[in-house]
């Protein structure tokens, strides 16, 4: 076919002044062609059966370089001789010739009220019965009469035609972008729908044959998003559903399956899988629910719970079922605890804060710390009055004899209060506390209710001397009476849970006396404590959030103020963690003073507090500490600051340390050739002796420093190891998390250990000296001078006495760095909304435990 472009002369006044016409002349139909004075040039067109598409990689760059096309396809005698006329984009995209109609029709049909009006109409209908263009490269102006237009396939055809080629290839990354290209041109047309829903369908069909079964569910619900009425995805969903579902059942990953249900309702609530799903989980958590309550009448209460929480795990209850789950639950309360602490016994020489929480679950001391400020305040499960007089050299104690239906304890009587304090005051029984023995001089039994304590002198803090539990002797088996009493085996008497066995990493405590029946439900209180240990910590905090689990007691610095902008319960404790570095008292590694001013004043506190320990720029929940105990204390010094940090003071400090050692070496060396050259009765002189002796073979000796367990401070340890290298220590970090038995005093130097201490006034010493016994011999570390002063710490006559005692001892260790204190960290728990009773702000992980409640 061949084509004259024919450029149509200007006709003055007429509405086609400026366009030229191009008038196609269709020889096998003997069509006559119109020509003007002007040249003509003639060009072949392709047809449309013979012309590629063009590809998508072509059709991309021709987007991005602005240099779109469209098609026009023209009418021949049959539809294989169609012909293209490949031309610039045409405006009134996607249907201008429909557009073009629309306006025809209806101009055809109005009225002109004149003469002007009828003329402008009729230059307007001749302008609407052609279609105008321009050619790619060609800034002229053509025309076609719409008659001859078989159809137009716009540049957004073009690509949709080549996205049905590349989906039956598979490739929907490129379909995609094709789709993403026609969409932003022209928003929700009619056209690109359904490929997107080809696109859509057919992904998710290989996604889900790949095993890639939520990424094919994503695609699903995309596909509904774009037309919810699709034919095809119902039964698209219910094939990839069905098996996962049944799979989730069998396996008793009931979330699972619900969550799959759920998922499919949202989108057709009466889809047949998700119905009959729905109703087999729900028959199968209504038997559950009769177990349970037929376990509840025989009195099997922790059988009954577990049966009816794991009915609500199947399916959620409704109604009466609702009721009977609440009552059963409520009667038998878990609380599930998420642990990350590494599990013991390990290596580390000090005592660890996980088997502080593992004791206070175990054991209910006689006096336990109930709040604190500056000072710590303390109540007692057993005592109902302990009365002074006597000036406090005599108390008299008496016990309760009723107790609320949630205490875990049992009543104790005065003669087991006296045999407990008896054992620790008795030097041949292993309880015994040297401490206690230097204050109780008589102890006597008034009454079963009644014991009287007469005090060698006054202690200022009875309650916190008197913080242990209640025991009693052990009569080993084949042992007569008397046999037992001088073995010594002692038992606790007052638990407040009792551990069961393990089961895996978790670990099980009932309640040492369980509440009565009979009570109201909502009067019942914690019967068990599941603590479980993960060790991933971001696996445990995802099921905290899915509600696996009911309470995480620590939470890690910088994940505080993500729990504080939730939903749940975060609690404080009312006393911050202190971190410090606490010296072997029997190491002869350190006992220079200037080696420990050294490592104290290397250490960049507020550099590894900020990026290591708290993560937080401001340090919202943490600071430098200047002492082992909280700042608020009434025990700080106010005027002694934190340590600062000084790398050139450290070195110096460090070589000064050294020298005193060569300077020792070397008084050694000559006091040695004075007394040979005595012997061989030559002249010594010691001057020229020491002048010429070197001694710089003479170094610090490698100190061996053990971390407690813990992400924390391992981070922190290697921090402040780096800064140590740098002035030339030699020190071997030992992770104490390392299985074992806890090191030999002959096996370590210092260590990274965390404290929050009560009461300064009697928990110092056991710090300073690693050891609870008070035995002095642990304190040669110390000068006479600071032996003394601890020992006075006792012997202070008034509360200001020992405030002042304690100030003077917090600066000499800051002066003598006895012990180094690093920093102090606020540490919050956090719970779920479903836990009350617990106190506002936490002394221990399980401060109160027994009278928390967990709602359904």
């Amino acid at each position: 076919m061949k084509l004259r472009f024919l450029a149509c002369p200007t006709i003055p006044g007429s509405a086609l002044n400026r366009l030229k016409t191009l008038v196609f002349v269709l020889l096998m139909l003997c069509c006559a062609a119109v020509r003007s004075d002007e040249s003509v040039g003639r060009t072949e067109l392709p047809k449309l059966s013979e012309m590629p598409l063009p590809t998508a990689e072509a059709l991309l760059r021709a987007d991005l370089d602005d240099r779109e096309f469209d098609w026009v396809v023209l009418k021949a005698g049959s539809p294989e001789d169609r012909r293209v006329v490949v031309v610039n984009p045409l405006d009134s995209r996607p249907d201008i010739l429909g557009k073009q109609d629309a306006e025809y029709k209806k101009l055809e049909a109005s009225r002109p009220q004149n003469q002007k009006e009828r003329e402008a109409r009729t230059k307007r209908l001749k302008t609407l019965r052609k279609l105008m263009f321009t050619l790619p490269g060609d800034l002229t102006e053509y025309a076609v009469p719409v008659e001859q237009v078989d159809q137009i396939l716009y540049f957004e055809d073009l690509m949709l035609l080549v996205v049905d080629q590349l989906l039956e290839k598979a490739d929907y990354r490129t379909s995609y972008e094709l789709l993403l290209r026609v969409e932003t041109e022209l928003p929700g047309w009619e056209k690109s729908i359904p490929r997107f829903e080809k696109l859509l369908l057919s992904e998710a069909a290989t996604r889900a044959a790949a095993g890639e079964i939520y990424a094919a569910l994503a695609l699903l619900d995309q596909v509904f998003q774009r037309n919810p009425q699709s034919a095809e995805l119902p039964t698209r969903l219910g094939e990839l559903v069905r098996p996962m579902i049944s799979d989730a059942v069998g396996r008793e990953d009931f979330r699972k399956a619900r969550y799959l249900i759920d998922r499919v309702k949202r989108l057709f609530p009466q889809h047949e899988v998700a119905v009959a799903a729905q109703s087999e989980l729900q028959t199968l958590s209504q038997n559950l629910l009769d177990k349970a309550a037929a376990s509840g009448q025989q009195k099997l209460h922790a059988e009954a719970a577990a049966l009816a929480r794991r009915a609500e795990a199947v399916w959620p209850t409704t109604g009466n079922g609702r009721a009977a789950f609440t009552q059963l639950f409520a009667r038998h309360q878990v609380l599930r605890v998420g642990i990350n602490d590494p599990q013991g016994p390990f290596i580390h020489p000090a005592p660890l804060e996980s088997d502080e929480r593992l004791q206070e679950l175990a054991q209910v001391s006689l006096f336990e710390p109930s709040s604190a400020d500056e000072l710590t305040y303390f109540r007692s499960g057993f005592f109902e009055v302990w009365d002074p007089s006597d000036l406090g050299r005599e108390v008299v104690f008496t016990l309760r004899e009723t107790k609320p239906s949630w205490q875990t304890q049992p009543l104790l009587t005065a003669n087991q209060v006296a045999e407990s304090i008896a054992q620790r005051i008795d030097i041949a029984h292993p309880l015994y506390s040297s401490r206690l023995a230097s204050f109780v001089s008589e102890i006597s039994v008034r009454s079963p209710s009644q014991l009287r304590i007469r005090f060698s002198r006054v202690p200022l803090s009875i309650e916190s001397l008197l913080r242990f539990p209640a025991t009693r002797r052990v009569q080993p088996a084949g042992k007569q009476a008397a046999d037992a009493s001088a073995d010594g085996t002692t038992a606790v008497i007052a638990t407040r849970f009792q551990q069961q066995a393990a089961a895996g990493n978790s670990t099980s405590w009932l309640r040492g006396v369980p509440e009565p029946d009979g009570l109201d439900s909502g009067k019942y209180h914690i019967a068990e404590i599941q603590e479980q240990r993960f060790d991933d910590r971001n696996r445990m905090i995802q099921a905290f959030n899915r509600g696996d689990i009911d309470y995480i007691p620590k939470l890690l610095p910088w994940e505080v103020d993500a729990f504080l902008a939730s939903d749940f319960q975060v609690k404080k404790y009312s006393l911050p963690m202190t971190h410090v570095l606490i010296f072997n008292p029997r190491s002869e590694r350190i006992t220079n003073a200037q080696t420990r001013r050294a490592l104290s004043f290397a250490v960049n506190r507020e550099g590894i507090l900020r990026s290591t320990i708290l993560r937080d720029e401001s340090m919202k929940h943490g600071r430098p500490t200047s002492a082992a105990w909280h700042l608020r204390s009434y025990a700080t010094e106010p005027r002694e600051p934190a340590p600062r940090f000084n790398l050139r003071l450290a070195y110096a400090l460090r070589f000064a340390a050294e020298q005193q050692l060569r300077i020792a070496e070397l008084m050694k060396l000559t006091e040695a050739a004075k007394e040979k050259a005595r012997v061989d009765k030559i002249n010594f002189d010691p001057e020229q002796f020491r002048k010429n002796t070197k001694v710089d073979y003479v170094k610090l000796p490698r100190l061996r420093f053990v971390v407690e367990p813990g992400e924390v401070p391992k981070a922190a340890a290697e921090r402040m190891l780096s800064y140590w290298t740098k002035i030339g220590f030699e020190i071997d970090l030992i992770q104490g998390d390392q299985p074992g038995k806890p090191l030999a005093d002959s096996d370590w130097d210092f260590c990274y250990r965390q404290v929050r201490m009560e009461e300064p006034l009697l928990e110092l010493w056991p710090v300073l000296a690693n050891d609870t016994t008070f035995d002095m011999s642990r304190l040669g570390l110390y000068p006479d001078w600071m032996r003394q002063e601890l020992v006075g710490l006792d012997y202070a006559s008034s509360f200001l006495d020992a405030q002042e005692k304690l100030f003077t001892i917090h600066r000499h260790i800051a002066a003598q760095a006895f012990l180094i204190p690093l920093w102090e960290v606020d540490e919050y728990a956090v719970m779920r909304k479903n836990v009350s009773g617990t106190p506002a702000q936490l002394m221990s992980a399980y401060h109160n435990a027994e009278r928390w409640m967990i709602k359904p």
